[in-house]
């Protein structure tokens, strides 16, 4: 991205290492497929588009999982789940809930998730430090607001 000083950047940003994993994961999936097709004896492969890919390959998978290489797509497959998950890293997400349900508190009330696959933490709090214990989070539940109203939804943390 160029930047001209006393304006703004223009254009979207990219992440290097998250161009080179989806490139990782394009060639893993042109590459099976292109097994199949050559052992298979089918007429083609369908494209290097990855939805196309992955609906060819759902439909092989009966016969990639009695292949010999199924160890090795297993294995290579976990690799780059594990890559995508390290560069996803944990999610949070926030809904606001108003103003806090404790005696005389005027501040904030968040609803927070965070985790990741193997862990999950949840958490209702103001912003004055005020928490709400699970076993009375349903009490609060027609307090949250949709994003636009704001409660917000928040990528990687």
């Amino acid at each position: 991205m160029e930047r001209v000083s006393g304006t703004q950047s223009v254009g979207i940003r990219l992440d290097d290492r998250m161009l080179a994993l989806r490139s990782q994961i394009a060639d893993f999936l042109c590459s099976w497929a292109g097994l199949v097709v050559s052992e298979r004896g089918l007429p083609s492969v369908p494209g290097t588009e990855v939805p196309a890919l992955l609906r060819f390959l759902a439909g092989q998978a009966d016969w990639l999982a009695a292949h010999p290489a199924a160890q090795d797509l297993d294995a290579e497959l976990t690799s780059l789940l594990d890559s995508a998950r390290s560069l996803l890293g944990p999610r949070a997400y926030e809904v606001s809930l108003g103003t806090c349900c404790h005696h005389g508190c005027t501040a904030h009330l968040r609803a927070t998730l965070r985790g990741t696959s193997d862990t999950v933490y949840s958490r209702v709090a103001c912003d004055a430090g005020h928490t709400v214990p699970p076993r009375d989070w349903l009490l609060l539940s027609g307090r949250a607001k949709p994003a636009t109203e704001g409660g917000r939804a928040n990528g990687p943390a």
